[in-house]
């Protein structure tokens, strides 16, 4: 009997360097029986043509960046279409163990199992855990990282998590067609929780597999070293950082404790104006007014060229 049949998804935009290693760690890995696709989110013209050259790998191009959510999506409909019975959204700045996905899969085996995540470690620590799962303090209205900066431990057995992060997600075709694909409206950063949120609303379990290991580069596409010392989150991403949040307890009020939350998130809110404002950062001040603006009312698409 054959290996379930697995698609990987990477998303790549103008990042490459880190993708091309990526490519190079999952072309050691013990597992047969699956396929790369490597999703363009309207990379620069020399990065496609360099992915284009590849001949072990379904290249989809997409003519603007759809962000995270957008290029994964693209990427899951292909998977699905093509019946796969795994799909895997993979962060492109990541590297693997050869032997990370037979762990994995056996979990997948358990049909109240709706997704898994491995074991990620940093890259430029790889003694210390990046993510072993996420819990949700409902207090706060807060996704937190369990483990994270603390040094590798002996865990081995597979447990709950409340949710996963999108670094690395696992399951069932079936899954992803019955709960459907990422949210669109959070365009990075968050969605992997509203996903795992609405799994566990179908009951599905989702599960951290210690045994099954990579390695993570944290944030590779949206933190910037800017001339202009706005720091090192841009200020982009400080826009998705507050607005995102403030969604993701709009759409899963339950899942909180509503007016606690709402006074921790404005505290932040205000925190970061007086940050900010003392360290001369005008950019990053005017993306969470922006930020904190959107996360309590409608918003339409956005792209990076129109916020950053």
């Amino acid at each position: 009997m054959s290996d379930p049949s697995l698609a990987i998804i990477l998303v790549n935009w103008n990042g490459i360097d880190h993708t091309l290693k990526c490519l190079g760690s999952l072309g050691n890995i013990d597992y047969q029986n699956f396929e790369i696709i490597v999703v363009d989110n309207g990379s620069e013209l020399e990065e496609v043509e360099k992915l284009r050259a590849l001949n072990k790998i379904v290249l989809i191009e997409n003519s603007k960046n759809l962000g995270f959510t957008g290029g994964n999506n693209v990427g899951i409909a292909y998977a699905i279409e093509k019946r796969f019975d795994m799909v895997m959204i993979l962060n492109n700045d990541t590297t693997v163990e050869p032997n990370f996905i037979a762990p994995i899969v056996q979990q997948l085996e358990n049909e109240d199992v709706g997704a898994v995540q491995p074991k990620i470690m940093s890259m430029h620590h790889p003694h210390l855990i990046w993510s072993l799962g996420g819990k949700f303090n409902t207090w706060k209205g807060w996704p937190e990282t369990i483990e994270a900066g603390k040094l590798d431990n002996d865990i081995t057995e597979p447990y709950c998590t409340d949710w996963l992060t999108g670094c690395c997600i696992v399951a069932r075709r079936e899954i992803f067609e019955e709960v459907g694909l990422l949210d669109d409206d959070f365009f990075a950063l968050c969605e992997d929780v509203d996903w795992s949120f609405r799994a566990k609303k179908k009951g599905l379990r989702l599960i951290i597999v210690p045994t099954s290991k990579i390695y993570h580069y944290e944030s590779a596409s949206t933190n910037t070293i800017l001339p202009n010392a706005e720091g090192k989150r841009s200020p982009f991403r400080q826009y998705l950082h507050i607005r995102n949040h403030l969604y993701l307890i709009r759409k899963h009020p339950k899942r909180t404790i509503l007016p606690f939350a709402y006074t921790y998130h404005i505290m932040r809110f205000l925190a970061f104006l007086l940050f900010y404002a003392i360290r001369n950062r005008p950019q990053k001040l005017r993306k969470t007014l922006i930020g904190f603006r959107d996360g309590l009312s409608s918003f339409k698409e956005v792209a990076p060229s129109e916020l950053v």
